[in-house]
């Protein structure tokens, strides 16, 4: 059996910065990929860009006993959130005053973002490219809050072509502020009252 002949001072002094620099690599963790950031377009669960069509919305989620079901047959195909005003008069109503209302005034905006139409008297919905609807309240549903306004279903009839064309039901849902005080004054007769209010609406076609 051959004795081991001990390694030179130099061989091993060539030896050393090679190991150290082994047991280093040995330890290093790679890092991983960056996280998609909020907000990038096309991540899941974010707005679409400018210019592309979003995919169709959910049905919102609705008690057993919701009076605002839309009817079989129906489908959601579009929603848009509201931003604005519900606007009221100071009028006096069998014996007492109080404040009335009169019409909406709402930005109607998608998930872009973008302002895309109007909400206003008559329950009317005009879009941007020209097609528009004029609506019926068919039913209500309290709202979760009290100071919140009323869920609402709405019948609509349609007019030109666009983004409205063919809808034939509108719910209000997801609504907050909106509601006027109880009570107005006989020295406060004929005033308007605008209360900031938002709201989500969902359009509905026939399937």
């Amino acid at each position: 059996m051959t004795p081991s002949t001990p390694a030179s001072p130099r061989l091993s002094s060539r030896l050393l910065p090679l190991a150290a620099a082994l047991l280093a690599a040995a330890c290093t963790t790679t890092p991983l990929p960056p996280s998609p950031l909020p907000g990038t377009p096309g991540t899941p669960g974010q707005p679409p860009r400018p210019g592309m069509p979003a995919p169709p919305p959910e049905p919102p989620s609705l008690g057993w006993f919701s009076k605002i079901k839309v009817p079989d047959g129906q489908q959601p195909v579009l929603q848009l959130a509201a931003r604005g005003v519900q606007v009221f008069r100071c009028e006096q109503r069998n014996g007492n005053w109080g404040w009335w209302f009169r019409l909406p005034e709402a930005e109607l905006v998608d998930a872009a973002g973008a302002v895309v139409g109007r909400h206003g008297a008559d329950f009317s919905f005009e879009h941007t490219d020209g097609s528009r609807l004029l609506g019926k309240v068919m039913a209500s549903d309290a709202a979760p809050r009290d100071d919140n306004l009323r869920w609402l279903l709405m019948s609509t009839r349609s007019f030109g072509n666009g983004a409205f064309t063919g809808i034939t039901y509108v719910q209000r849902v997801n609504t907050t502020g909106g509601m006027p005080p109880l009570n107005c004054e006989a020295r406060q007769a004929n005033q308007l009252l605008r209360v900031n209010f938002t709201a989500d609406f969902v359009f509905y076609r026939p399937r």
